[in-house]
């Protein structure tokens, strides 16, 4: 392989390491796991959130899978990724444009979904209207993933009854960020309730603000500039408060 690609490799898993130390700090949750699609757009980074259970398997591992679910590195033992893969081997085949994958639990967001109610986009910030939301299909490894692949084609973002959630992105930085959002939503959304029937942003308001916020940068651009916020506190050891 060449200099170039080991150093993308190599940024990636740096990316996967700041994406669960956010997710940690905002999630309160050590179980799921970060995913990022491979320069070649062939093969995806995987490592779980929480520390391996044998000692002799570094914190920061990282499995390596082909869009089938083989793997083809990493020391770890398999853990939830083993019937949980189909989560990111279905979405990175189905839309190329998905560059990066998360599978987490987030526990204001489910509480809504415990609830019956709705999680929508409430400020320009929320990359979805109302989240969809699928049953656990827990033994049906294959079908769960496709379950969930479908829900993914009109949002960034699906939760799973009683279980999780599944967050794409453009890129690793987007999907981290389309995350935190989610579980902030949720947030909101909680405190809001009681103080009466919610209102969602206009998706048309959010595309516009986007559009002239972003004309310069990426599509992804938006999600880029609050992740290199985080990512600058956590390089200065600060934490950020949590709503």
């Amino acid at each position: 392989m060449s200099d170039n690609h080991e150093l993308e490799i190599a940024q990636l898993k740096a990316k996967i390491d700041t994406a669960i130390k956010i997710l940690e700090w905002e999630l309160s949750d050590m179980m799921g796991h970060v995913s990022a699609r491979t320069p070649d757009g062939n093969r995806f980074l995987l490592r779980h959130i929480r520390p391996p259970l044998d000692p002799n398997v570094p914190e920061d591992d990282v499995l390596e899978f082909d869009l089938s679910g083989k793997r083809l590195a990493g020391l770890r033992e398999a853990g939830g990724s083993g019937f949980e893969i189909h989560f990111f081997t279905k979405p990175y085949a189905a839309k190329k444009e998905v560059g990066g994958v998360v599978h987490c639990h987030p526990p204001m967001a489910l509480a809504l979904v415990a609830a019956g109610q709705k999680l929508v986009g409430i400020t320009h910030r929320h990359k979805f209207d109302e989240v969809p939301v699928v049953p656990w299909v827990y033994g049906s490894l294959p079908e769960h993933g496709e379950i969930v692949t479908k829900a993914l084609e009109k949002s960034c973002a699906v939760l799973i009854e009683g279980h999780g959630a599944v967050v794409t992105g453009e890129t690793i930085e987007a999907a981290c960020v389309n995350t935190l959002q989610l579980e902030r939503a949720a947030k909101m959304i909680l405190l809001a309730a009681p103080l009466g029937k919610i209102k969602p942003v206009e998706r048309e308001a959010v595309q516009k603000f986007e559009s002239l916020v972003e004309v310069r940068q990426s599509k992804s651009g938006h999600a880029l500039a609050e992740w290199r916020y985080y990512e600058r506190l956590l390089q200065k050891g600060e934490r950020w408060s949590r709503i």
